[in-house]
């Protein structure tokens, strides 16, 4: 048995899965993540880290689907190779760039969350383990040439 337990919630300008664009790098905008008190002890000072990946559950997401579709692809593709939320399990990896932080409040940008989405973890983004030279992904070529060229987000 798997028991999970929120860390904290994020408040988000996205109310609603149309309204948060597909990939969090695509947003400008700010939202906050609030860490419970009993879990506030773990943030620390924050002191040194200027992005951090945040993992929250995607709570309002299909999770009986092994197959997505955007519209403009030709078929289904599976979803462990693609960024689709709908998932058996739907847990979010995001990289927020850090804002401000204050009395356990993280503001960040670049997270395309939803509106009251639980956070499960968060964790310091560091470069130099997390950042892969010469890392590939052509699962999609055979199907979408042009925007793995042009380099447009892919779910």
């Amino acid at each position: 048995m798997i028991e999970l337990t929120p860390i904290g919630i994020i408040s988000s300008p996205f109310k609603t899965r149309q309204q948060a664009p597909r990939q969090g790098r695509e947003c400008e905008g700010c939202s906050t993540i609030t860490i419970y008190p009993e879990y506030r002890a773990g943030l620390g000072e924050m002191i040194g880290i200027s992005h951090i990946w945040v993992l929250y559950w995607m709570d309002r997401a299909e999770r009986n689907v092994l197959f997505s579709r955007r519209p403009e692809w030709i078929e289904d593709r599976p979803v462990f190779t693609i960024r689709s939320p709908a998932r058996p399990n739907p847990i979010a990896l995001s990289i927020g760039r850090m804002v401000s932080f204050e009395d356990g409040v993280i503001t960040v940008s670049g997270i395309e969350a939803l509106d009251g989405s639980p956070v499960i973890d968060i964790k310091p983004y560091i470069p130099g383990l997390d950042c892969i030279p010469g890392a590939e992904y052509s699962a999609l070529t055979h199907h979408d040439e042009t925007s793995i060229r042009t380099g447009e987000s892919q779910s």
